[in-house]
């Protein structure tokens, strides 16, 4: 918009020196990356429709597709693109899936915590909610080979003291809030402030292929399509695209197909760093970005 334009549409010189003046300042990402990008699978199995007391053994076999036959698949698919991403698994489904939680680890990916039976944080007690982080990092400690340094609550769904339990815990990063398009730092408490790495509805596989009886499940090819061109858009604003997988859905072969494109291209997308969220919450950090 011209000078001329924009007084003649009644907008002030003033007031548009102060909008560019106060634009915010483009991401550092390490060496000439220009963005980020990560893969994240929250693996929730089972626990999925357990969290809404369904027992019935055919739905709840849509949960062990998961673990048991996407899982190989998935890592033999990031293995090939050289891309470690990170997996968020409720503590319930490591109890029951143990040697999966050893192949992931053992593959070089991330493993956070995601609650215990895909439970609705917003509805716990404050003692309960601790409980379960407590759980969850004792149970995924040993099957890891290391403490989890991120959190990510089912559903997306927090309480009002859900971050400060995630500090007092020692975690280095929330990733559960939409607001942004790159981290940012959480307001301190005890001592640390956690690094949000945010996600997104459009950027998450089930809101398109999840099967609820009420909504139809979508072609693989436009949801493809979606995904790469918010990727590119994220990538243009210099932010980081945070994909949200889960094996029991994308792991149909249909879906498969779909991951491997998007992997290509994000791979062949120049100045992309690609990287689990756990290395870019350590970036976000060290760096002193706000």
């Amino acid at each position: 918009m011209g000078v001329a334009t924009a007084l003649r549409l009644g907008y002030s010189l003033s007031l548009m020196a102060d909008a560019k003046a106060t634009a915010p300042a483009a991401p550092r990402w390490p060496g000439e990356s220009r963005a980020a990008c990560a893969f994240t699978f929250d693996m929730d199995a089972e626990t999925l429709w357990m969290a809404r007391d369904i027992r019935e053994p055919v739905t709840l076999s849509q949960g062990r597709f998961g673990p048991v036959e996407a899982l190989p698949r998935i890592l033999a698919l990031l293995e090939k693109a050289d891309v470690r991403a990170s997996f968020f698994i409720p503590a319930w489904v490591a109890s029951h899936y143990a040697d999966a939680v050893r192949a992931i680890a053992a593959a070089g990916h991330e493993i956070g915590c995601h609650g215990d039976e895909h439970e609705r944080v917003s509805e716990l007690e404050p003692k309960q909610e601790e409980a379960i982080l407590k759980k969850s990092i004792e149970t995924l400690t040993p099957l890891a080979g290391r403490r989890p340094v991120g959190w990510r609550a089912p559903s997306w769904q927090l309480s009002a003291n859900s971050l400060d339990l995630v500090a007092r815990h020692g975690f280095e990063y929330s990733s559960n809030m939409m607001d942004r398009l790159v981290p940012y730092l959480h307001p301190e408490a005890h001592g640390r402030a956690l690094v949000e790495i945010p996600v997104s509805w459009v950027l998450d596989d089930a809101p398109f292929f999840m099967f609820t009886g009420q909504r139809s499940i979508q072609a693989p090819g436009p949801v493809l399509q979606g995904w790469i061109t918010e990727f590119d858009g994220i990538t243009e604003a210099h932010g980081v695209t945070n994909f949200t997988f889960h094996p029991q859905i994308i792991g149909r072969p249909s879906r498969l197909a779909c991951l491997r494109e998007l992997l290509d291209h994000v791979k062949h997308t120049p100045r992309v760093w690609v990287a689990p969220l756990g290395e870019i919450a350590a970036h976000w950090r060290t760096t002193k970005q706000p």
